[in-house]
């Protein structure tokens, strides 16, 4: 499976929108890793970075920010060419994932996990959200609070099971580095999926992906979606592939 990494962000589709979150879907991608934070009024909405001029037509830092001055900026596009988009509320994709079946892979950037799990609940979605933990602690407070909820955990087998983290409801992230087959076959022995990040390996070409999937690597995090698509075999198989692991 593909996860597009800040919401797959193209020419014309800025990172973390909701159009390049409709254009994943499109393109038959099943995870949109988005990040998450919060407006100093309480509105949860989406922005990577802590400054807000890469990405929207804003200057200045994000923290403290209300949300009415937040909601009047405009997103750039990933050539930092403007758009009509704005920042997104958590809540808005929410129901885009409700309703087409993306799964949210929540970067939490100043949202706590009691929040979060809250979140979830109010909004109906804990079935199309996977959040990620970058540490066993992290792992363990969300999972405290809901054991079922799917996880991004640090390759940390030992301290996760002492901690009392729920393996089966995990997945373990194995970095942006070389590829680790048999780290991926250890786990994989043991019934665990694992995932990396791509993005730093991209060049075009189908070799990183294929790689990967040679390594025995289930969930690929990538930048270019429309490369990784093509590498994969193109919308219909990756959405047949969605199709038999949901079976």
């Amino acid at each position: 499976m593909l996860a597009a990494h800040r919401g797959g962000p193209a020419p014309g589709y800025p990172e973390n929108a909701l159009s390049s979150l409709h254009r994943l879907v499109d393109n038959g991608v099943l995870y949109a890793e988005i990040d998450v934070r919060r407006s100093n009024d309480g509105v949860y909405y989406l922005l990577h970075d802590d400054t807000l001029e890469r990405t929207t037509t804003g200057e200045g830092r994000v923290e403290g920010r209300s949300w009415s001055d937040l909601s009047n900026l405009r997103l750039l596009d990933s050539n930092g060419e403007l758009t009509d988009q704005s920042i997104p509320r958590l809540e808005a994709v929410f129901t885009l994932a409700r309703e087409t079946g993306l799964v949210l892979n929540l970067d939490l950037k100043s949202v706590t996990p009691s929040e979060i799990v809250a979140l979830i609940d109010a909004n109906d979605a804990r079935d199309h959200v996977a959040i990620i933990a970058y540490t066993v602690d992290d792992a363990a407070a969300i999972h405290a609070l809901d054991a079922g909820l799917l996880l991004s955990v640090p390759d940390e087998l030992v301290a996760l099971r002492a901690a009392g983290v729920n393996l089966e409801a995990s997945y373990f992230w194995l970095g942006t580095g070389a590829l680790d087959a048999p780290r991926d076959a250890v786990l994989a022995s043991r019934g665990l999926e694992t995932s990396v990040g791509l993005f730093r390996r991209e060049d075009g070409s189908a070799t990183p992906y294929l790689e990967a999937i040679e390594a025995g690597i289930e969930l690929l995090s990538i930048d270019n979606v429309d490369a990784a698509v093509a590498s994969l075999g193109g919308r219909d198989a990756l959405q047949a592939r969605i199709a038999q692991c949901r079976a």
